[in-house]
């Protein structure tokens, strides 16, 4: 495989795989909510992880984890997400007796790990399986997905709060919750 043949399929690799977090960019901006610089770089400093380490140690990995339960793993963290934008928009208000909505904050380090490690689960078995072929690939591949995770999920904030927030109004937290539990359904019928 040739160095420009390798190149543009990482970054293929790279794009593909990082769909759902443009998704997620995309449900927090629609919320008024900007990822910070440094917490986008601690979910796909993750992904980088996670891909390495399905490059290097799939095989073992598939041994106790398949791709499924990988899957189900994230979907899950994910679908919870969504409902809890939900929960907190239109749930909370009507249950409590103070009727205020809870506020979601601009994401933290532990918010940051979390979603690293629900959109990076996937992660393992693309590293594995876009380098069974081709060893020397192994840190192109990985790098490129985590560059292009950053960039999906700054693309994804940016459409999210200057168009989609203003767009959907009070339905932006409806729109939010939707769109991470159907990339949380993706997770697992992709």
């Amino acid at each position: 495989m040739s160095w420009l043949s390798a190149f543009l399929t990482a970054n293929l690799i790279g794009i593909g795989s990082n769909f759902d977090n443009c998704g997620t960019g995309i449900a927090y901006g629609s919320e008024k909510i900007r990822f910070p610089h440094w917490v986008n770089a601690i979910i796909n400093a993750i992904g980088f992880g996670t891909a390495l380490l399905g490059a290097y140690m799939g095989e073992v990995i598939s041994h106790y984890i398949t791709v499924i339960q990988a899957r189900w793993a994230a979907c899950i963290v994910l679908v919870c997400i969504g409902l809890f934008f939900w929960y907190s928009k239109y749930l909370h208000p009507r249950i409590s007796r103070q009727h205020e909505q809870i506020q979601i904050k601009s994401p933290g380090w532990k918010q940051g790990i979390v979603l690293g490690f629900a959109l990076s689960f996937t992660n393992v078995a693309v590293g594995f399986g876009a380098t069974v072929s081709e060893a020397s690939t192994i840190w192109i591949t990985s790098t490129s997905i985590a560059i292009w995770g950053y960039i999906m999920i700054w693309i994804g904030d940016v459409v999210g709060i200057g168009v989609l927030a203003k767009l959907l109004g009070n339905y932006s937290s409806f729109f939010a919750g939707l769109l991470l539990i159907l990339v949380g359904v993706h997770q697992v019928i992709a």
